[in-house]
């Protein structure tokens, strides 16, 4: 992955995996695992299930998207970092029908983009 993720990273992912799926899949996710593509997929779950206007602020704006690939992943990390913070410290309160419809979308294709 081109933007080299810290071990806070990781364990923000492991945490917010551990949210949606549980311990076991949660635990398939570390440092030589997890793809530029894991990160924009968990991104795109977050955004899809947490309120969008406490996340407003990390909206990619119209550049972000006129390039995609770069951009996006810098756009995603940066939610992951911000997101991760309250699902490591288990204070996100996500419910149980969002939790399960997002998890159930997103799943596969989160799993997918591992190494």
């Amino acid at each position: 992955m081109d933007s080299q993720l810290s071990a806070e990273d990781i364990d923000k992912i492991r945490a917010i995996i551990k949210a949606f799926y549980g311990h076991s899949v949660a635990s398939g996710f570390t440092e030589s695992s997890v793809t530029e593509e894991t990160v924009r997929a968990i991104a795109h779950m977050l955004v899809e299930t947490v309120d969008c206007s406490r996340w407003v602020d990390a909206v990619p704006s119209p550049q972000d998207l006129l390039r995609p690939t770069r951009r996006i992943t810098k756009w995603a990390l940066r939610l992951i970092r911000e997101a991760g913070k309250p699902f490591l410290q288990n204070e996100v309160k996500v419910s149980w029908l969002c939790r399960t419809v997002r998890s159930g979308q997103f799943r596969s294709s989160i799993e997918t983009t591992l190494r």
